[in-house]
Formats: structure tokens, C-alpha cells, sequence
């Protein structure tokens, strides 16, 4: 596995596999540098290009899936960036792969909650307090946080997380990604 993953996640059947596909495609177009792409998924499918990580035992529906990236083992200690099943990669994205520290994640306003979690980068070796902090009181934040899901549960655990269009170029997220709609 390279040092570079790029991951996305896929729950359930709601979500169609071909968006896998779409991505890995997008990824082999708009990203030069060497990376692994890698799905988190509870589902049987596969497609070469794409290696898959089998997350079901973690009993993460829908939009908890997400969580799983935190999870340490999956991840070798390499530096990974998180992309939504529904996040067009229209450019060039290997700013993503430049961004330094822990975790970063999008920031959005006027919505409940502060974070916007369909784009994300963790370090490498980092973000492990998140998962950890997670797995322990799971039940407890999925009940919390059932309205809203992951964003605001990676609120709550980290509420001062870097920003990410603080960190890149200012038309990065008009030029390189195109956020859709949510499918969850």
C-alpha cells in the first residue's frame, strides 16, 4: 500500500457501486502522485484499481461507516484523504495531499453543526483519539447524534479541528471538487 490513500465509503445498498468506479476514474484523471485508493465497505462488490476493506463486524449503517476511517489498523500509518461517494473530482486535487497535521476537515455554515465531513484528511498515524474516543461510547454518540450523524459526532470528539478551505487554495473547492448532494 502507498504512503497515500485516498478512501471513500460505502454502507448498505442505497448507494450505487458504480460511484466507486466513477471515483477510482476521477482519481486516475485528477491525481498524479501515487496513491492507494481504498473503499470501506459492508457490501460485496468489487472492481480492480479499488482495494476493499471489509468494515461490516463494525455494525456501521449508513452514515456511520465514516467512523471506520478513523480506525488505526486499516490504514498502515499512511496519510489518508477521504472523498464522498458523491464528490466530483473535476481538477487537479493533490493540494488534499499536501495538507499537514492530524485531521482536516470541511467547514460549513449555517446548518446544524460546523463540519461538513464528505471531504477529509487524516495524517499519517493521526486521528486514532477520534476512533478511540468513538468505540468507546458509540451507542451513547449514535443516539446523540442520530439527527445529524458523523459531522456532528466528529464535532463533538474533536470541536477544534483545522479547516480545510483554510488550508487550501481559494478556489480549490470550485475548480477541483464539486460537492453534490448527500445520498444518506
Amino acid at each position: 500500500m502507498s504512503e497515500l490513500i485516498v478512501a471513500c465509503v460505502r454502507t448498505g445498498e442505497r448507494v450505487p457501486f458504480d460511484l466507486v468506479t466513477t471515483l477510482r476514474n476521477a482519481l486516475a484523471k485528477n491525481l498524479a502522485r501515487q496513491h492507494t485508493m481504498v473503499c470501506l465497505t459492508d457490501q460485496p462488490e468489487r472492481c480492480t484499481g479499488v482495494g476493499f476493506v471489509d468494515i461490516s463486524a463494525m455494525e456501521l449503517p449508513g452514515w456511520w461507516g465514516k467512523m471506520a476511517l478513523f480506525e488505526p489498523q486499516w490504514r498502515s500509518g499512511a496519510k489518508v484523504i477521504y472523498l464522498d461517494l458523491d464528490v466530483n473530482v473535476i481538477g487537479d486535487i493533490a493540494p488534499l495531499a499536501d495538507v499537514s497535521g492530524e485531521f482536516a476537515i470541511l467547514s460549513q455554515k449555517d446548518v446544524a453543526g460546523r463540519y461538513n465531513s464528505s471531504v477529509m484528511v487524516l495524517g499519517r498515524l493521526m486521528g486514532n483519539f477520534i476512533w478511540h474516543g468513538f468505540d468507546r461510547r458509540r451507542s451513547l454518540l449514535m443516539v446523540r447524534h442520530a439527527k445529524h450523524g458523523d459531522r456532528t459526532c466528529i464535532e463533538e470528539l474533536y470541536p477544534s479541528a483545522p479547516s480545510l478551505q483554510q488550508m487550501l487554495p481559494p478556489d480549490f473547492f470550485d475548480t477541483r471538487l464539486r460537492l453534490m448532494q448527500q445520498h444518506l
